[in-house]
C-alpha cells in the first residue's frame, strides 16, 4: 500500500467522523490560542518594565493552562480512540497490518495536531491585539499596551503542544498494538455488565467530602485557610470522583432494591438506565463537576478582589495619608508630629480635614479561655496571634469621650467574638476586665477597636490600659517570663486627610515622608492614591487570569460534555431500538431517557454549587489577604457567576441534547 493511499484514507477518515473530529479540533485550537495569548504576557516587555508582579502571575496562569492543556487532550483523545475502535477493528480484519493501521494514526494526527496548533498561534496573536485592550482596561494604565509578535512563544507553544499531541499518539498506537482485532471491534460495547456498589467506596466518599466541607467550616482565620485550602481541595477532589463513581452506583442500586419505586414503569427504566450511565460516564460527570467548580470559584473570587479594589484600599489605607511612627511614646512628641504634619500640609496649599493617631505595642500568643498564652505553649494553635495594648487617653481622644479604666483594669476586645470572662490572665498576672456602664461609650469603643484591628489577618487581641505606664507594666510582666521572645517596642498608627486633587496628594505624600524622617521621626509613610495604580494592575491582572481560567474550563466542560452525549446516543441506539420492538411506546422511552439525560447534565452543576457554597467561609477569609471584607460583594459575585454558568450550561444542555436524540433516532 503507498503512502497516497495512508495519506487519503487519513483524510477521510477525519472527513467521515467530523461529528466527533469538527469539536475536537476547534477546541484544542482554542487552548493552543488561549495558551499563546497567556506566555506571551509573560515575555510582554510592555507589562515587565511596569510590574513585576504582572509576569509572575501570568507565569502561573500559563503553567495551569499547559497541565490542564494535556488533561483535557489526553482525556477528549480517549474518547476519539473508543468510537473508533470499531473502525479501526475492521482495518485489521480486512488484512490491514498494525504498523499500516498506526501509519494512518500518525497521518491523522499530523493533519490535527499541526492544523490545531499553526491556527491557534495565529489565533492567539490575532486574540492578543483584543485582549490587551480589555486588559488596558482593567489595569487602568494611563498609556496603551503594544502587542508584538514574539517568535520565542510561538516556539514554545509549538514544542509545548507538539509533546502532548505526540503523547496522544502514542496512546491511540497503544491501542491498536496490544488489542486484538475482536477486541477493538467490541471496545465500545465493553462495560455492559451491571455495575457492581462498593459501601466502603460510598461511605469514603462522604468522609472525603465531609472532612473536606468540615475544613472550610471550621477555619477561624486567613492564615490557617491558606493552610488547609489545598488539603480541602484535595479531600473535596477525591470525594467528588468516589462520589459519582461509587457513591450513584450505591444510591441507585439502594432505590432498585425498593419495589414500591424500582416497579414502576418510568422509575424501572430510568433507574435501570442511569445505572449503566453513571458506570460509564462517572469519571467525566466528577470531572465536569470540578471544572465547574473551579470555573465558579476562579470568576468569582477574582471578580470580588477587583470589583472591590476601592473598598479594599478604604480598609487598608483608612486616610489619605497612613504613617506608621517607630519608638513613638512621649505625647510630646506626638504633638510635634502633628504640628509638623499641619504646618508642611499648609506649606503645599493643602487644608488638613481628619486627622488621627494612637500609641500602641504588640505581644505574640493567642487567647485560650481567660488567659494569654504565648507561641511554643501548650496551646493548639498553629497561627500565633497578636495583642495590641493602647493606653486609654488615645481612644478616649479617637472617640471623645472619657472610658474611667481604673489602675490595673483593662477593657478587652477579641477578634473572635464579645470576650465574656471577668478576668483576664496575662504573664502570670491577673487583671481585671473594666465593665462600661454606659452603653453608647461602650459601642463607640468597639467599633474603634473594630477600626483598629482592620484586616489582620491572624487572631488579635486588644487591650485598653489605663495609661503608658500601665502598658509598661504589662509588657515588663511579659518579658520577665518570656525573655527568649522579642518585644517591639512603641509604634504609632497615625493617619490624616487632607483637600487636593489624587497628584496633590501624591506629591504631598512624598514630600511629607522626606521631611519627617529629617526631623527624626522614623516613618514608613503610606498614601492610598499612590497605591491606588499598583493595586489595580494587581488586581486586575487577577481577574483577567479567573475570566482567562474560566473560559478554558468553559471550553473543557463543553467539550467532555459534548463528546459524552455523543458517544452515550451511539452506545444507545440499539438499546432504543430494542425498548421499540419490546413493545414501549415512543413517548415513554423519550420521556424516561431525556429524565435521565437530564439528571446526567444538572447534578455535576447541583453538587458543583454545593461544593462552592461549603467553600465559602474557607474563600471569605483567604480573600482578606486582599483586603475584601464586603461579605455581600463576595456573595453577590459567586450567586452571578452561577447564574450566569447555569445558563450557559443549559445552552450546552440544548444543543447537545438534540444532538444525543438525532443520533439515537
Amino acid at each position: 500500500m503507498t503512502k497516497q493511499l495512508f495519506a487519503k484514507l487519513a483524510i477521510k477518515n477525519i472527513r467521515s467522523n467530523k461529528q466527533i473530529y469538527v469539536p475536537y479540533i476547534l477546541a484544542s485550537i482554542a487552548t493552543v490560542a488561549m495558551f499563546y495569548l497567556m506566555t506571551s504576557l509573560v515575555y510582554n516587555d510592555f507589562l515587565m518594565e511596569r510590574s513585576s508582579l504582572l509576569p509572575m502571575m501570568f507565569m502561573l496562569g500559563s503553567v495551569v493552562i499547559g497541565v490542564f492543556s494535556f488533561i483535557f487532550i489526553m482525556y477528549t483523545n480517549s474518547f476519539l480512540i473508543k468510537r473508533r475502535k470499531k473502525e479501526i477493528g475492521l482495518y485489521a480484519i480486512l488484512g490491514m497490518k498494525k504498523k499500516h493501521v498506526a501509519f494512518v494514526l500518525l497521518l491523522e494526527s499530523l493533519i490535527t495536531s499541526l492544523g490545531s496548533i499553526l491556527i491557534g498561534i495565529i489565533s492567539g496573536q490575532i486574540m492578543g491585539r483584543f485582549v490587551f485592550l480589555a486588559l488596558n482596561y482593567l489595569l487602568k494604565f494611563p498609556v496603551s499596551m503594544d502587542y508584538p509578535f514574539s517568535f520565542v512563544v510561538a516556539l514554545i507553544t509549538f514544542a509545548g503542544f507538539t509533546v502532548i499531541f505526540f503523547v496522544a499518539l502514542l496512546y491511540n498506537i497503544s491501542q491498536v498494538t496490544f488489542s486484538n482485532p475482536i477486541e477493538l471491534v467490541k471496545g465500545k460495547q465493553s462495560g455492559e455488565k451491571e455495575p457492581k456498589s462498593s459501601i466502603i467506596l460510598f461511605l469514603l466518599s462522604v468522609i472525603f467530602l465531609g472532612s473536606g466541607y468540615g475544613i472550610s467550616l471550621s477555619i477561624e482565620d486567613p492564615v490557617s485557610a491558606i493552610l488547609y485550602f489545598f488539603i480541602a481541595v484535595l479531600l473535596v477532589i477525591a470525594g467528588t470522583y468516589l462520589l459519582f463513581i461509587s457513591g450513584s452506583i450505591f444510591i441507585l442500586k439502594a432505590m432498585k432494591k425498593n419495589k414500591k419505586i424500582y416497579y414502576r414503569p418510568n422509575a424501572f427504566i430510568s433507574i435501570s438506565g442511569m445505572l449503566y450511565r453513571m458506570k460509564q460516564n462517572a469519571a467525566g460527570l466528577a470531572n465536569i463537576c470540578i471544572l465547574a467548580t473551579m470555573i465558579i470559584v476562579a470568576v468569582s473570587t477574582t471578580a470580588a478582589i477587583y470589583v472591590g479594589t476601592e473598598g479594599a484600599l478604604e480598609s487598608r489605607f483608612p486616610y489619605d495619608h497612613n504613617a506608621t511612627v517607630f519608638e513613638l511614646k512621649d505625647a510630646e512628641k506626638m504633638s510635634e508630629f502633628e504640628n509638623l504634619v499641619r504646618t508642611e500640609t499648609e506649606n503645599a496649599g493643602l487644608a488638613l480635614t481628619d486627622y488621627s493617631s494612637y500609641r500602641y505595642e504588640t505581644l505574640s500568643g493567642n487567647l485560650e479561655s481567660d488567659t494569654f498564652v504565648v507561641p511554643g505553649s501548650s496551646s493548639g494553635n498553629l497561627v500565633p496571634g497578636e495583642m495590641m495594648l493602647i493606653p486609654q487617653e488615645d481612644i478616649e481622644r479617637m472617640i471623645g469621650a472619657p472610658l474611667q479604666i481604673e489602675e490595673g483594669e483593662v477593657a478587652v476586645y477579641h477578634s473572635k467574638g464579645p470576650y465574656s470572662a471577668s478576668t483576664i490572665e496575662l504573664a502570670g498576672q491577673v487583671h481585671p476586665v473594666h465593665q462600661f456602664t454606659d452603653s453608647s461609650v461602650k459601642n463607640k469603643v468597639e467599633e474603634q477597636l473594630k477600626v483598629i484591628e482592620g484586616n489582620n489577618l491572624v487572631e488579635t487581641i486588644i487591650l485598653v490600659t489605663p495609661s503608658v505606664e500601665g502598658t509598661d507594666s504589662i509588657i515588663a510582666d511579659y518579658v520577665e517570663e518570656n525573655p527568649e521572645l522579642f518585644v517591639f517596642g512603641t509604634r504609632a498608627i497615625i493617619g490624616w486627610n487632607t483637600t487636593g486633587t489624587e497628584d496633590d496628594k501624591i506629591a504631598n505624600s512624598h514630600t511629607m515622608d522626606k521631611i519627617l524622617n529629617e526631623e527624626g521621626f522614623s516613618t514608613m509613610l503610606d498614601s492610598r492614591d499612590a497605591n491606588r495604580q499598583e493595586w489595580y494592575s494587581a488586581n486586575g491582572g487577577f481577574l483577567f487570569i479567573g475570566v482567562f481560567l474560566g473560559l478554558l474550563f468553559t471550553f473543557g466542560a463543553i467539550l467532555i460534555t459534548y463528546f459524552k452525549q455523543v458517544s452515550e446516543g451511539y452506545d444507545d441506539r440499539d438499546k432504543f431500538q430494542i425498548m421499540q420492538k419490546v413493545g414501549l411506546d415512543n413517548q415513554m422511552i423519550e420521556k424516561s431517557t431525556r429524565s435521565q439525560i437530564i439528571w446526567m447534565f444538572f447534578l455535576p452543576l447541583l453538587i458543583a454549587v454545593m461544593h462552592v457554597a461549603f467553600a465559602f467561609p474557607i474563600i471569605q477569609k483567604m480573600l482578606l489577604f486582599f483586603s475584601v471584607t464586603d461579605t455581600t460583594l463576595v456573595v453577590l459575585c459567586i450567586a452571578g457567576v452561577v447564574l450566569f454558568f447555569s445558563l450557559v450550561y443549559w445552552i450546552i444542555y440544548r444543543i447537545t441534547s438534540r444532538v444525543y436524540f438525532s443520533i439515537i433516532k
